[in-house]
This record gives C-alpha cells, sequence and structure tokens, in this order.
C-alpha cells in the first residue's frame, strides 16, 4: 500500500511540473511562437485570450530540468520578471489592455501564465518578429 501511495505521489507531481504542460500547450493551443526581447529569445505557447505557456528558445532543455526536479526547480525574482516582461511585450504586440490573473512557475524557466484583455480589437502593430 506504500508503495501504491509513493507511485500516485509522484504521478501527481510529474502531471504538474513542465512536462505535462508542455506537451498539453504543444498539442492543445494554436499558437506557437518564437519572440525576441532585449536579444534574448523565448518561446511562446499561447492560447489566445486565455494562457499562455513561456519559455526560452531552448524550451527542451527546461522541461527536462522541470521534469527531473519535479517543478521545484523555481526561479528567482529577477527571471521571473524578465519572463512576465516579455509575455507582456508579446501580449501588447497582439492585444490591447491585456494583464495577467495568475502566474505560475513549472520549474526550469518555464511559466504559465493566465490572462484577460479588456478590450477586444486587436492592437494596430503587429510588428514581432
Amino acid at each position: 500500500m506504500t508503495k501504491l501511495l509513493a507511485v500516485v505521489a509522484v504521478l501527481t507531481l510529474v502531471s504538474s511540473c513542465g512536462l505535462a504542460k508542455a506537451i498539453d500547450y504543444s498539442l492543445l493551443v494554436p499558437e506557437h511562437v518564437e519572440f525576441e526581447l532585449d536579444g534574448k529569445c523565448y518561446g511562446i505557447e499561447n492560447q489566445p485570450r486565455e494562457r499562455m505557456l513561456i519559455t526560452d528558445c531552448g524550451g527542451y532543455l527546461n522541461v527536462l530540468q522541470s521534469t527531473f526536479t519535479l517543478g521545484l526547480s523555481l526561479s528567482s525574482e529577477r527571471t521571473l520578471k524578465s519572463y512576465s516582461d516579455a509575455a507582456k511585450a508579446y501580449l501588447d504586440s497582439k492585444y490591447e489592455g491585456c494583464e495577467f490573473s495568475e502566474v505560475t512557475d513549472l520549474g526550469g524557466r518555464i511559466f504559465e501564465m493566465y490572462y484577460f484583455c479588456e478590450g477586444r480589437q486587436e492592437a494596430s502593430d503587429q510588428s514581432f518578429l
């Protein structure tokens, strides 16, 4: 019985880490882009006007790190800020009036961000990558 509980606990942790989220976003969201800000490349998987997964362009290494550490390898505040700034810049290039409602660090420099946009209009300047 103890072994079964341990397996269930590990599966629960793995399902909440970057691997499960990366698979989910790769298969289910329509927008997959590389976005550059301040000379750094970010990989963004976006479900328009709802949620996104953001990592750097070497995202597969980040997924491995998140998986091996079971999502417990959390980023510094500085790292979180740089990814949040990139996500906000990306949203500002596409939509008007977007704000984050929830940001989750999945470990390994992978962040899931839920957001909402006040306006229904697309941003007029779509000059990203």
